[in-house]
């Protein structure tokens, strides 16, 4: 199994629109990841699946003060 962020993927191994069809989703969602600054990685297994997976710090979302 390799893990390689979305953009070393794409500049290295193939178009959005190839990694689109290998991840289900369409080559403008692709676009949107690449472009959004989001941490993506690319895992490609040994049997040749695909999957995209984001790295984000839990809890993603910042907690509200009580007022």
């Amino acid at each position: 199994m390799q893990k390689i962020p979305l953009n070393e993927y794409l500049e290295k191994h193939g178009t959005q629109a190839t990694l689109a069809a290998a991840l289900g989703v369409g080559q403008s969602a692709i676009s949107q990841m690449a472009r959004s600054g989001r941490v993506i990685e690319v895992v490609v297994h040994e049997d040749g699946r695909i999957e995209a997976n984001e790295i984000r710090p839990i809890p993603a979302r910042p907690r509200r003060s009580a007022a």
